[in-house]
């Protein structure tokens, strides 16, 4: 399991800097995989802990300059799975919708 820093309020990171989760207000993350990123439509929950919804289908596409890079179903699960483990390192709640 990788280890994730919390630098600053709504950003979780691997500590190699690989792997980036923001939470920009309340609907979207921006992930970020090395030089890659794509935005995740998503929506805070009213919960006790942090608590944020996503939609598997809102991730499309790259943002450019490699958005002629396509994103299969492998990499929307590896993103996915990225996101999770990321909101598991600050015990905060994802749901996946779709």
């Amino acid at each position: 399991m990788r280890r994730f820093e919390h630098p600053r309020a709504n950003l979780v990171e691997t500590d190699d800097g690989r792997i980036r989760v923001e939470v920009l207000g309340r609907v979207g993350i921006r992930y970020t995989e090395d030089d890659r990123s794509c935005l995740i439509d998503s929506e805070v929950l009213a919960s006790e802990k942090p608590a944020v919804a996503v939609w598997r289908s809102s991730i499309r596409s790259w943002d450019p300059p490699h958005d002629d890079e396509a994103l299969s179903d492998h990499d929307r699960e590896r993103i996915l799975a990225n996101v999770k483990e990321a909101f598991a390192s600050q015990d905060w709640r994802l749901d996946v919708i779709g």
